[in-house]
């Protein structure tokens, strides 16, 4: 069976996307279907012929929503169009997968409606849905599919700290951990480049010899904006991220795949409301609240807390079961192939 997926955040040089896109090609190809192509999260897919024909050529169009669908923005207006095209031109399958959905407005409920299996990251998206009488489930974020060996882990001393989604807010998050000599974590990093040409090789060292001059700069004293400056921090590969988190006696999250990880290893946090409901969401499902949540405007009184048994025992329970519903929703896809 080939299909192919939409909303590919690999592309964005994001650990927690990359884990992501990675688990759904991981799973896609367990159950016996062959990803034949992807299309860039944020690039209008009606204009990419070549994506098109793609789908003409396919059993299945995937489509991988996680942050994107919320309050209609355009690049969640220019996404959700794709399952009516792919019912009325194609009359295949087209499958919503991890996904938060938020105030999206009653035109992007009507396209949502085509889709033949809607499953979501946490409960206030299904809630949402329900008031279009959209049904859909839940199954937790496809970061939680991943195993990881935490055998040697030792934590530290050491407060984290990530970026966010808000660039201005990176900054804050920069500068606090600057004024305490906390460690920064972006969940950004570098950007991929294939060394398979000459002009690849070329395109790398010279990004590597830029990025060392502006460092050394920086050392110097020369200022720069932010988004410069979060790359001399950015951790090589998602393996090596995660470890580090692991390590942290404590980290305050400003990035929801940065709270996955936190999640996954067990390292006691605070976190950030997002640019929609995902992270309350998610806490929520696990059991343990808001209490961890904080305001962006009062980074400074954050309480550093330690689990308590109870919260360890709920977030093992969310962790644990987590991959049985991934895998299990992936043999629901493939069910409605098999029919």
């Amino acid at each position: 069976m080939k299909i192919v997926i939409l909303n590919d955040t690999s592309h964005e040089a994001h650990h927690g996307c990359e884990v992501v896109v990675g688990n759904i090609k991981k799973l896609a190809l367990k159950n016996g279907m062959e990803v034949i192509d992807t299309h860039p999260v944020g690039v209008n897919w009606e204009k990419s012929q070549t994506f098109i024909e793609s789908i003409s050529k396919c059993d299945l169009v995937l489509v991988n929503g996680e942050g994107t669908l919320h309050h209609a923005q355009l690049r969640a207006r220019e996404l959700i169009t794709i399952a009516k095209y792919v019912k009325e031109s194609v009359g295949i399958p087209v499958v919503l997968i991890n996904s938060t959905y938020q105030d999206n407005g009653d035109e992007m409920a009507e396209y949502t409606k085509y889709f033949d299996l809607v499953y979501v990251r946490e409960t206030l998206s299904k809630n949402h849905l329900e008031k279009y009488n959209i049904q859909s489930k839940v199954v937790p974020d496809m970061t939680f599919y991943s195993k990881f060996d935490l055998s040697e882990k030792v934590v530290s001393e050491d407060i984290g700290v990530s970026d966010s989604v808000y660039i201005e807010l990176s900054e804050e998050l920069f500068e606090l951990c600057i004024g305490n000599n906390y460690k920064y974590f972006p969940a950004l990093t570098s950007p991929k480049i294939r060394l398979n040409s000459v002009g690849n090789i070329a395109r790398y060292l010279k990004h590597s010899v830029f990025v060392s001059i502006k460092f050394l700069l920086y050392k110097l004293g020369l200022k720069f904006s932010h988004q410069i400056v979060r790359a001399f921090f950015y951790v090589g590969n998602y393996q090596d991220y995660i470890q580090e988190i692991s390590r942290l006696n404590f980290l305050i999250a400003g990035r929801y795949h940065s709270l996955c990880f936190a999640l996954k290893t067990l390292t006691p946090f605070v976190a950030i409301k997002s640019n929609s409901h995902k992270i309350e969401g998610m806490l929520h499902d696990i059991g343990i609240g808001e209490k961890r949540i904080i305001d962006r405007h009062n980074l400074n009184q954050f309480h550093m807390e330690e689990f308590s048994e109870d919260e360890i025992d709920k977030i093992l329970t969310y962790v644990d079961n987590a991959p049985l519903q991934i895998e299990v929703m992936f043999e629901e896809i493939r069910g409605i192939l098999d029919k």
